[in-house]
C-alpha cells in the first residue's frame, strides 16, 4: 500500500507561515501600508498627468503661434508678389492671371487668419497650461512635506479628490486642441487619468481579496501541521495554495501605474516644442 509522500518543513516557506498565523491586527497593519503606498502612488500618476497635460497645452501654443506667423509670411510674400509683378510690362498677356491669382491669395489668407482667432487660442492655451501646473505644484508640495503619516495619508487623499475636481473644470473650459496635436499626443490628450485609476485600483483590489482568502485558508491549515504530514491531500492542497500566493504576489507587483507613467512621459518627450518661424514675426 502506497503511503503519502512524507512532508518536511524546509519545503514549506516558513516567513508565509508566520505570517499568515499572526492575527488580524498584522493583516490590517499591512493593509494600511499598502494603502498608503497605493495612493502615493496614486498621487505620482496624477503629477504626471498634469505635467504632460500642461506640456501639451505649451505644445498647442507654439503650434498657434507657427500657423499664425506661417500664414502672415504667405500673406506678406503675396502682398509683395503684387507690388512687383505690375512692373513687369513686358508680360502683359499673363501678367493679370498672375496678379488675380496673388490677390486672390492674399484676400484668402487674411480672411482665413482672422477666422482661425490664433491669438484667442494662443491665450486660452496659455490659460490651461498655467491651470495645470498650478494644480501639479499644489499637489506637488503637499506630497514633498514632511509630517505624521496619518495626516498626510488623510490631507493627500483630500488632495487628490480636489485635484480631481480641479481638472474636470479645466478641461470643461479649456479650448480643444488642434487635430495635429491630438495626433502627437494619442494617449495624453483622450485619457482620463481617474477612470484608469479606478481600473488599477479594482484589479489590485481583487487580486489582493484573493490573496486574503488564500493566507486565511493556509493559516488554518497549518494550524494542524501533524494532520497535514499524515495526508496527502492537504500537503497537495498546501503547496497549491503556496503557489497561488506567490503567482498572485508577482501579478500585483505587474499591476500598477508604471506603464501608464512611462506612456505620458515618452509622448511628452518625443514631441518638442520648436518654432519654426522666429516668435517675433507678426
Amino acid at each position: 500500500m502506497q503511503t503519502a509522500p512524507e512532508i518536511t518543513f524546509e519545503e514549506i516557506p516558513i516567513d508565509d507561515c508566520v505570517y499568515d498565523s499572526n492575527s488580524d491586527s498584522d493583516c490590517s497593519s499591512d493593509f494600511e501600508l499598502s494603502s498608503q503606498t497605493d495612493l502615493i502612488n496614486e498621487v505620482e500618476v496624477v503629477l504626471t498627468f498634469l505635467r504632460c497635460r500642461a506640456y501639451m497645452f505649451q505644445y498647442s501654443v507654439n503650434c498657434a503661434i507657427n500657423y499664425s506667423n506661417s500664414m502672415y509670411i504667405a500673406s506678406l510674400s503675396f502682398s509683395s508678389l503684387l507690388t512687383i509683378l505690375p512692373l513687369l510690362v513686358s508680360y502683359e498677356k499673363w501678367l493679370l492671371i498672375l496678379i488675380s491669382i496673388f490677390g486672390a491669395f492674399t484676400t484668402g489668407l487674411t480672411i482665413a487668419g482672422k477666422h482661425a482667432r490664433f491669438d484667442l487660442d494662443i491665450q486660452k492655451y496659455n490659460g490651461a497650461a498655467k491651470s495645470y501646473v498650478n494644480v501639479e505644484n499644489e499637489l506637488a508640495a503637499l506630497k514633498s512635506t514632511t509630517m505624521y503619516s496619518y495626516d498626510k495619508h488623510r490631507l493627500l487623499y483630500e488632495k487628490v479628490r480636489e485635484t480631481e475636481t480641479k481638472i474636470m473644470e479645466i478641461k470643461k473650459c479649456a479650448t480643444p486642441v488642434y487635430p495635429g496635436v491630438q495626433v502627437a499626443f494619442p494617449l495624453i490628450s483622450v485619457i482620463d487619468i481617474f477612470s484608469e485609476i479606478h481600473k488599477i485600483e479594482t484589479k489590485r483590489k481583487q487580486h489582493s481579496g484573493r490573496l486574503t482568502s488564500i493566507r486565511y485558508e493556509i493559516r488554518r491549515i497549518v494550524a494542524d501541521m501533524e494532520s497535514v504530514k499524515n495526508d496527502a491531500k492537504l500537503k497537495s492542497r498546501l503547496r497549491f495554495l503556496f503557489d497561488s500566493k506567490k503567482k498572485i504576489k508577482d501579478e500585483l507587483q505587474t499591476i500598477n501605474y508604471a506603464q501608464i507613467i512611462t506612456d505620458m512621459e515618452t509622448e511628452r518627450k518625443t514631441n518638442t516644442i520648436v518654432y519654426i518661424i522666429p516668435k517675433w514675426v507678426g
